[in-house]
């Protein structure tokens, strides 16, 4: 059995023959932006520039983050998004607000609402991106909660749950998977210093996420949380394989965000080059 889509490697390799639409529109799908929104607009131009018409983000966007200039970053960047014709996707972080995830309105084609070309994709849910399948189970556990305050700058619903895990599941395959945190068994390094509970805390969401590669073997993961490029190749019992991308975090001018387009009728992934002030 084979994965319905394939992939071109950075070294050329082809994978087995896919159903890629022939009119695939290229998409970006970007790392931890942290509320900066230079960063971001820098992004989203230069995303425009490759064609792209969607950007999906992996989370901690710093959605709806509460302050006195609440709002502005989302309008702002919607401004732009509007005037260049893209829409982003967001997948959220653990930095970002939950309280305001869990009560958005999914729609039809399973995503909600923000702004006009700023959208959310929930956890547990799916939608189809340039003809593809992409499922998501964001969020993740923040190592430094406890110098954080709730409702302000941290939520108690941060980390997907096994009920979500098991809904996205039930739905079926899948082309790409949108998490935050990686799979247990990506080797990233993390930045801090961790006690044996915190670092078994901080591994449930990464075993969840490893559950649901192994039962839906999505062709590719992205996601992002460890601040690091990486590529990781994780190959199932049945031969298939899935990629895994963790992206890097604002400033990562190579590292940050990927292409995504069609590539000799396949699907191809490379570093999207963020261009620039």
């Amino acid at each position: 059995m084979t994965n319905p889509v394939a992939r071109v490697e950075a070294s050329g390799v082809a994978q087995p023959e896919t159903g890629l639409p022939e009119l695939f529109t290229p998409l970006v799908v970007a790392g931890d932006w942290h509320g900066d929104q230079g960063w971001a607009a820098t992004v989203i131009r230069s995303a425009a520039r490759e064609g792209a018409k969607t950007i999906i983000h992996v989370g901690d966007f710093a959605l709806d983050w509460p302050g006195f200039k609440r709002g502005r970053y989302e309008d702002r960047l919607n401004r732009q998004l509007a005037a260049l014709d893209v829409t982003l996707i967001v997948s959220g972080g653990n930095h970002d607000n939950w309280e305001t995830l869990a009560k958005l309105h999914v729609g039809a084609d399973g995503l909600a609402t923000i702004r006009s070309h700023i959208r959310v994709i929930p956890r547990g849910g799916r939608t189809q991106i340039s003809g593809l399948v992409v499922g998501a189970l964001g969020g993740a556990f923040s190592v430094d909660q406890e110098h954080r305050t709730e409702g302000k700058d941290w939520w108690s619903n941060e980390e997907p749950t096994l009920a979500e895990a098991e809904s996205l599941i039930s739905g079926g395959h899948i082309d790409i998977l949108i998490s935050h945190d990686a799979p247990s068994g990506v080797p990233v390094v993390g930045g801090f210093v961790l006690t044996a509970e915190l670092a078994s805390k901080a591994e449930k969401t990464r075993n969840l996420l490893s559950e649901v590669v192994a039962a839906l073997a999505p062709v590719q993961v992205f996601c992002g949380h460890w601040h690091q490029r990486v590529i990781h190749n994780h190959v199932h019992a049945d031969g298939r394989t899935t990629r895994i991308d963790v992206l890097d975090k604002e400033y990562s001018r190579e590292g940050n965000a990927v292409l995504v387009r069609r590539a000799r009728g396949q699907l191809g992934i490379e570093p999207l080059t963020v261009r620039g002030n």
